[in-house]
């Protein structure tokens, strides 16, 4: 049990600098759509990084900004981004 509660405690600090998101507040439309726009991408050239449909590239990123995008997907669109997903 003692073992127990100091791992929860360095957890808890290891932690603590991204409670609330480390002060970060998603763009409107979703990081994803943020992030591409950063980099000067086209959705087309998203998409076909992805491998999709230019509209289901747009979905994806609808998806992102709704909370409704599988773990995997988000993974998969940040390499298509050359980004890192942080989960």
């Amino acid at each position: 049990m003692v073992d127990q509660t100091l791992a929860r405690r360095n957890l808890d600090q290891r932690l603590a600098p991204l409670r609330n998101n480390g002060g970060l507040v998603r763009p409107p439309h979703g990081w994803v759509r943020a992030i591409r726009e950063a980099l000067g991408m086209t959705t087309t050239q998203l998409a076909r990084r992805l491998g999709v449909s230019p509209s289901r590239a747009v979905r994806l990123q609808q998806d992102e900004a709704e909370d409704a995008i599988t773990l995997r997907k988000l993974r998969e669109t940040a390499a298509a981004l050359d980004c890192t997903l942080v989960y």
